[in-house]
């Protein structure tokens, strides 16, 4: 620990004599030769930028010599990618044109230290700020669900998990400013622990063929960025409301960043509050209100012609209700009670109950997430670099579930994670970038909780891997291999007197489980390429090996999961996942046309999955009288699916584009024994989203940025379910429309003053329940005859961001 220390203070205090220069220039429209104001000039490998002022005019300074990418995007603006050879003081100027779609074109995610999206044949989308304040989300993964190849398993509006191409939970990585996010991956009512209203950047890798985070990403990678630092001799920050009709939220984030002297700083915070949601069947849907009473994260750091080094900190407060969906013959939502015999029973919930914004002390979760991390680049003199990450984080999880003991929690586990990732970045050359590093984490679990499901654990991983990328005159091609290793050791369980599972011995006899110690070692690779036909037309293609080893929960659970309503049951035999995946697409672009398609299948030996247990009679096996038994098995997996975007943006009316996004996925169960175990759960639903918008740069002298959307939304019934054991049920096919206004009202000189964004989804408020809805399974209502509970109803957002800007 005392080498880390000193490294982070010698890194917060490097200097050297390097020689450094300046880029500025002038950016204007197209159209008409005015300046572009607000535009954003960004390096990506020095992660340093600046914004045009009033003139249209911007100016980095203090870089080193280098060749470098240069992106240049502004709202209602086409992105421009731009190459500058600095060896002295340049000057450059851009030109602008006005479209309605802005595409994401640099990452800086999962191949290299900077990638441009068309380039990888790894299937990648990427999201910014813009985009997201012009949709409506309640949650952090709502905000990107219906991105091609994206998907969500809830639990109500509040609780989400990320699906890439029908792989979620423990087979896609989270990653937050290049730290693993290990605080969702408990159950499926375990959402991402991170405030929505923080990020200011999603990049989503789609597939196994990203080696830099782990080899367990088999679906994917979802890379969730703060705001990027500002520009040097600047103060710049926001004060962000949101209000949404459908639950009654109240949001509000205040965020205000810094740069003097190469020493940046960011902070934000924030609150969000919402009372139950209600749709068309269900009325008002009792627990699923939600709350984020305080947020706050930022960090504070030194970027420099040597490099950049930031220590990060966050500390997040959720607390959500779980819907049980149990109600009387009436169809009112009733609650756990205690009868005046001190027995337990249910009692119909009161109106007052109903519009509360209050948490039920015996069916609730309370999640507390911290985090410090530090980050560092540092450029050496032979134009390589040296990237270094280490973080620790505890993530604190109470679920409160008896109604005799309220407020006590059922379950309480505190999860620690030290996570690293070391990178040596070779000097990139005209033909060849390569990387090599490690990275990986340790994890100790705590349990605290009256009751035990998982038993204590250690778990340590380490990966070794190398990556590069090779140019030809037509042909960019990039691969890489990685070794990884886990050791994973499981505490014991025992039972008490009234038949809960502990981690501390309760007498004689009392030892269920003896323990575990498990070692798991494979390795992953991934190898593609893209052809670029002619300026217009390019193809992809790409290949990998990835491997997952069991987790925890997959191979100890032991009891019932309060947040699930289900008792789970581990399987001790699981052996890792090993997945190998094909993908193929191709990118045409004219000046009126975007079209992207991407098929892929990707085939997983000992796919793990849960299935119910049913008695020797076929019916369900249930504990306590309603509660379902699941117990995880496994088998041969195969998923086929099609990504596909096309944008129509005609050169003569930039002002209007219209836009068709279709995502499909087929998940087969090769080794099911009956037809009706032959699909795998929680597979989405083909989906078709159309949208139309209309935009305008600049009107009058007082606004700017306007735009208008209508969304049509289609999703097929998913008939390819997993019926063995009453597992799922069909889900009917069904249609949302949405619609969203917005802009910018400016001063004279266009320095926006405030910026305004409304949305209206589901406006012809349809009952709808998604297939990946856990909602969809819980009680019928007798009064109707409906199984479970439906999706949230006709919701209008309001947003309204002021922005302030200080030399």
């Amino acid at each position: 620990m005392q080498k880390i220390y000193t490294i982070l203070i010698l890194s917060l205090c490097y200097c050297t004599t390097w020689a450094q220069y300046s880029l500025q220039g002038t950016i204007i429209h197209q159209n008409d030769s005015t300046a572009v104001v607000g535009a954003t000039i960004y390096i990506p490998q020095l992660q340093i930028g600046a914004t045009t002022d009033a003139n249209g005019k911007y100016r980095i300074n203090r870089l080193p010599k280098g060749y470098y990418t240069i992106q240049i995007s502004s709202v209602s603006y086409k992105t421009i990618l731009a190459k500058a050879d600095i060896q002295s003081d340049q000057n450059i100027n851009f030109v602008m044109e006005s479209t309605s779609q802005t595409l994401e074109e640099v990452i800086v995610t999962g191949s290299s230290t900077k990638t441009i999206i068309k380039e990888s044949p790894i299937p990648i989308v990427a999201i910014g700020q813009a985009k997201l304040l012009q949709q409506s989300s309640t949650n952090l993964v709502d905000a990107v669900a219906k991105l091609p190849g994206m998907s969500q398993v809830s639990t109500g509006i509040g609780l989400s998990k990320p699906i890439i191409r029908g792989l979620g939970f423990n087979r896609v990585i989270t990653m937050h400013d290049g730290v693993r996010q290990e605080d969702n991956q408990w159950g499926e009512e375990h959402s991402i622990q991170i405030d929505e209203y923080s990020i200011d950047r999603y990049e989503i890798i789609r597939g196994a063929g990203s080696l830099m985070y782990g080899s367990d990403g088999l679906g994917g990678v979802v890379s969730m960025l703060s705001p990027r630092p500002v520009e040097e001799g600047k103060i710049t920050g926001r004060i962000l409301t949101n209000y949404q009709t459908n639950h009654r939220l109240i949001g509000t984030s205040v965020q205000i960043s810094g740069n003097k002297n190469g020493v940046t700083w960011h902070l934000h915070t924030s609150t969000k509050s919402s009372q139950n949601y209600r749709n068309r069947y269900d009325g008002i849907v009792y627990a699923s209100n939600f709350s984020e009473p305080f947020n706050i994260n930022g960090s504070i750091g030194l970027s420099k012609k040597w490099g950049y080094s930031r220590i990060y900190f966050l500390r997040s407060f959720q607390k959500f209700n779980i819907i049980n969906g149990t109600r009387d013959s009436n169809g009112h939502f009733t609650t756990a009670t205690i009868l005046p015999d001190d027995s337990t029973g249910t009692r119909t919930v009161t109106q007052e109950e109903l519009k509360s914004r209050s948490f039920i002390p015996y069916n609730s979760q309370e999640l507390i997430n911290s985090k410090i991390a530090w980050s560092s680049l540092f450029n050496l003199n032979d134009k390589a670099s040296l990237s270094a990450t280490i973080s620790y984080a505890q993530n604190r999880r109470n679920e409160y579930g008896d109604v005799t003991r309220p407020w006590q929690s059922q379950l309480s586990l505190y999860l620690h994670t030290y996570y690293y990732d070391i990178r040596y970045n070779l000097a990139p050359t005209t033909l060849w970038e390569v990387n090599v590093g490690s990275n990986g984490m340790y994890q100790q679990l705590d349990n605290h909780g009256f009751q035990v499901l998982y038993p204590n654990y250690n778990l340590f991983d380490n990966g070794l891997f190398i990556f590069g990328k090779r140019n030809f005159e037509k042909l960019k091609i990039s691969g890489g291999i990685r070794y990884d290793s886990r050791t994973l050791t499981i505490g014991k369980l025992y039972i008490d007197s009234t038949g809960n599972f502990q981690v501390t011995p309760q007498g004689v006899n009392s030892e269920r489980f003896s323990g575990l110690e498990k070692r798991y070692q494979n390795i992953s690779a991934s190898l593609g390429g893209v052809y670029t036909i002619n300026d217009q037309l390019l193809i992809r293609t790409n290949i990998s090996r990835g491997f997952r080893a069991p987790t925890v929960p997959e191979l100890s659970s032991n009891g019932v999961h309060a947040g699930t309503f289900r008792y789970e049951i581990g399987n001790l035999k699981a052996i890792p996942e090993v997945a190998y995946q094909g993908d193929i697409g191709f990118t045409y672009e004219n000046k009126n046309l975007y079209v992207d398609v991407n098929f892929f299948q990707n085939s997983i030996r000992n796919y793990t999955f849960s299935e119910r247990v049913q008695t020797q009679n076929g019916t369900d096996s249930l504990v306590q009288g309603s509660i379902p038994v699941f117990r995880y098995t496994q088998g041969n997996a195969r998923l086929r699916g099609i990504e596909a975007t096309a944008t129509f943006n005609p050169q003569s009316a930039r002002w209007f584009s219209v836009t068709q996004n279709y995502s499909s996925v087929f998940g087969e169960n090769l080794s099911a024994s009956s037809e009706d175990g032959k699909n795998l759960p929680f597979m989405p639903a083909p989906r078709w989203i159309t949208q139309l918008k209309v935009s305008k740069d600049r009107w009058h002298s007082y606004f700017q940025n306007l735009y208008a959307t209508i969304d049509f939304e289609l999703y097929q019934a998913q008939n390819n379910y997993l019926k063995a054991y009453n597992t799922e049920t069909r889900t009917p096919g069904y249609q949302i429309v949405n619609i969203g206004i917005g802009g910018d009202l400016t001063t004279k000189r266009r320095q926006t003053l405030c910026s305004v964004y409304l949305s209206v989804n589901n406006v012809f408020d349809i009952a709808y329940q998604s297939h990946q809805s856990r909602l969809k399974y819980l009680d019928k209502n007798m009064a109707t005859g409906r199984t479970g509970v439906y999706n949230m109803g006709r919701n209008i957002s309001f947003k309204v961001v002021i922005p302030f800007t200080s030399n």
